[in-house]
């Protein structure tokens, strides 16, 4: 049996004993889709009825358990970004680490849409085209090409706020690569006008 079954099968468990929590959306159920080889391991998005997560299978789970410890991040590059995963563990599974997308689920009507989205993301994952820093790298490419110390930039700041709000309007807020990646992929989602942070 393969790991991507094996993980199925384990939140069809769970999901047995999550059906009364309120987060629960009873119309989805677990589903496995896309998971492909990446690295040294394998990618793929996990549905459940209470969120929908990007995960990753490692390959050798023994050689790995040094390495991915249950609460620690990790960054992983993709062609369209760089993600945050939290590792974890699970029974029958071991380790494995993951990507939050939506949570809960109540945005998703039926099953189709839910996998439909995760197919899509999947798709999107691997298009440079998407490519979109993080606000974290953003703020440190900014600070790089000031070259300007930590101190400097303290003590910059009040005469910069008051200049901002004398002077210039209010910037709308740019939308979130999580927000970017996920756009449109819900029928739902657009309809409702969310927006969702990447995790």
């Amino acid at each position: 049996m393969s790991r991507v079954v094996q993980l199925q099968k384990q939140f069809e468990v769970v999901s047995e004993k999550m059906a009364d929590l309120p987060v629960f959306n009873a119309e989805l159920s677990v589903a496995t889709v896309g998971f492909t080889s990446y690295q040294h391991g394998e990618l793929g998005v996990l549905v459940t009825p209470w969120c929908m997560n990007l995960v990753i299978l490692p390959e050798n789970n023994e050689a790995m358990a040094e390495s991915i410890h249950s609460g620690n991040k990790q960054i992983l590059a993709l062609p369209s970004g760089h993600y945050e995963f939290i590792s974890g563990s699970i029974e029958g599974i071991g380790n494995y680490q993951s990507c939050s997308l939506f949570s809960p689920m109540f945005e998703f009507e039926t099953q189709e849409q839910a996998v439909e989205t995760a197919e899509e993301i999947m798709k999107a994952l691997f298009v440079a085209e998407n490519y979109a820093p993080t606000d974290r790298q953003v703020a440190a490419k900014a600070e790089s090409k000031k070259g300007k110390t930590v101190q400097d930039k303290l003590s910059e700041e009040p005469a910069k706020q008051a200049s901002k709000q004398s002077k210039q309007p209010a910037k709308p807020a740019q939308l979130s690569r999580r927000g970017f990646l996920t756009a449109g992929f819900s029928r739902s989602a657009s309809e409702q006008g969310d927006n969702h942070e990447f995790l």
